[in-house]
């Protein structure tokens, strides 16, 4: 969602809201038996000459980037995908509206060299989340194809979807309708219910099966704090949240403030890398203390 939808959902506003009075703190919601949470989470508070999470997942990743177009999609993926003996997650992304992938490359090329291969279909209008989800599942069958680069390349069990605007309500769409196929779930400036004008863009966050990080820009009007953190509390599964201070509904194609703690995000419940949870969980979760960052919590873990 590039520019915003015009607001005329009165009956969303009003359930959602009764939803807000009705929703229990959210530190003491815990996740359900069958949420999607990585095996062994750390629990130590960070070591003090560490660098912080934030600023090493900002950082550029080890693996150089190979981009590919195919009809429906453009792919970001490792250059040594077919060379290195790793099976890499899958992180299929959702556009906003009127934006094509080239204002977010920045953002995708970035989270492919931390090891994700990176699928976006080539739609902004993708608020239901069907495309999005169709995006994941050619990846994965492309694991099966010999003839593809990514054949034997691919984690099957461990997808993320991520999405922007539109494209955030059609990632947890994407999540909420996939079967458990999708198993992590993070959306940048999710709109509040009242600008879901269509029907089929309608969300049910309490349907998410696995963990999920709210993150948004401060001065965003469209994803603003209350409904944000509504969002947060009313999600049955392991969920943070956050808001980038100084930051609108838009930003810059390489994910300006939001990359660090989504790329760490990613690589917490698609890798279970201990260093990138720091950010997340134990006593001192990092997110909780950042400055720049402010409505940050966490829970469910």
């Amino acid at each position: 969602m590039r520019r915003p939808l015009l607001p005329s959902a009165r009956q969303a506003r009003t359930l959602f809201l009764a939803a807000m009075i009705a929703m229990p703190t959210a530190a003491v919601l815990s996740a359900p038996a069958g949420a999607s949470v990585p095996a062994a989470a750390p629990t130590a508070p960070a070591e003090p000459d560490r660098q912080p999470v934030g600023e090493r997942y900002a950082d550029t990743g080890i693996h150089a980037v190979t981009s590919v177009s195919v009809p429906g999609y453009q792919l970001f993926h490792p250059a040594d995908i077919t060379t290195s003996p790793d099976r890499h997650p899958v992180v299929t992304f959702g556009n906003g509206s009127y934006a094509t992938h080239e204002q977010y490359e920045g953002l995708l090329r970035h989270l492919a060299s931390w090891g994700f291969v990176v699928v976006v279909a080539d739609s902004s209008v993708t608020g239901d989340g069907t495309e999005i989800l169709a995006a994941a599942r050619y990846v994965l069958a492309q694991n099966d194809n010999p003839e593809s680069i990514f054949h034997d390349r691919i984690d099957v069990e461990h997808v993320g979807a991520v999405g922007h605007s539109q494209g955030a309500g059609g990632a947890i769409n994407a999540s909420t309708d996939s079967g458990g196929l999708v198993t992590s779930t993070a959306v940048l400036d999710l709109p509040d219910p009242w600008w879901f004008t269509r029907p089929v863009d309608v969300i049910d966050v309490a349907r998410l099966t696995g963990p999920v990080f709210y993150l948004t820009g401060a001065e965003d009007p469209v994803s603003t704090a209350v409904p944000q953190a509504a969002y947060h509390a009313v999600s049955p599964v392991p969920a943070a949240r956050g808001r980038l201070l100084g930051v609108g509904h838009n930003w810059p194609s390489d994910g300006v403030g939001f990359r660090g703690y989504l790329t760490a995000w990613l690589r917490f419940t698609l890798t279970a890398d201990a260093d990138a949870a720091r950010a997340f969980v134990g006593p001192t979760p990092e997110l909780l203390a950042d400055p720049r960052w402010d409505g940050t919590a966490v829970k469910g873990w």
